[in-house]
């Protein structure tokens, strides 16, 4: 597989910049609700900075390859890597999240649903943006599916906390329909990862790294590959969401705040 590994600091960096506005917020006390505003925007601004110049530095004339590529190890022991890259479909999404994010921090300056709170709140958002541009960059299925979660768990309190009327159903429903999703997702993942290990050619290392289970996924029988499309196609349908799995939806999305 031909990757550009120039600069392959900036992913991580754009990915990850939002929890140091966090771990900074976690140090002003919560009465001071203006210093948290401009911290978070402040972060927000920054990451897209980052984001911005990814943009000058991506090279278009190869937006098929993977760029800014990162392969490090990180658990070991299930051959799953800290595998990050680009290419020219990414790209765009990777941006808009930054772009919504600095848009949701500027509307929220003035605009913190109730109960308040601007230090859990805007938080949350950091949180959820790091979430995001992970899902964009993610090369390795796990690594993949642990940004994929994190998006959860932020959308989860803040339609549970700062929704509307029914916000407690809202999100009780919102967080099991995704769980129900991303446990189908997670079995077909090992699935995959353990049916192409066992058709590997000798001397190709398994791990969950996308470009390696789709160079080598043809290998695998039509049955398993039709089992493991159908535990993808629901997990992914019910996170999309797709009809039928879209009832959590309407709920959600009429009982978050505007921000979420």
């Amino acid at each position: 597989m031909e990757v550009l590994r120039d600069q392959n600091w900036l992913l991580t960096v754009g990915t990850f910049l939002p929890l140091v506005g966090v771990v900074v917020m976690l140090f002003i006390p919560k009465s001071d609700e203006e210093t948290h505003k401009f911290v978070a925007l402040l972060t927000a601004v920054a990451t897209l900075g980052v984001g911005i110049y990814t943009l000058t530095q991506f090279d278009y004339d190869q937006a098929g390859t993977l760029q800014f590529f990162a392969d490090a190890e990180w658990i070991k022991v299930i051959s799953s890597n800290y595998t990050i890259g680009l290419d020219g479909m990414s790209l765009p999404l990777y941006i808009l999240s930054m772009i919504v994010t600095v848009l949701v921090m500027i509307y929220s300056w003035n605009h913190i649903p109730s109960p308040g709170n601007p230090k859990a709140f805007l938080s949350l958002m950091l949180i959820l943006q790091t979430g995001m541009a992970g899902t964009f960059i993610a090369q390795d299925l796990i690594l993949f599916f642990v940004f994929f979660e994190v998006v959860l768990l932020p959308m989860y309190f803040m339609i549970g906390v700062w929704g509307g009327e029914q916000r407690q159903y809202a999100s009780l429903k919102f967080f099991l329909y995704t769980m129900f999703g991303s446990a189908l997702m997670l079995v077909a993942f090992i699935a995959l990862f353990f049916k192409v290990r066992g058709a590997l050619p000798e001397g190709v290392e398994a791990s969950f790294s996308m470009p390696l289970l789709a160079e080598y996924g043809g290998l695998l029988g039509r049955s398993a590959q039709i089992w493991i499309f159908a535990g993808m196609f629901v997990g992914f349908a019910v996170k999309v969401p797709m009809f039928p799995f879209h009832t959590w939806l309407p709920d959600a999305h009429t009982q978050a705040p505007t921000q979420g």
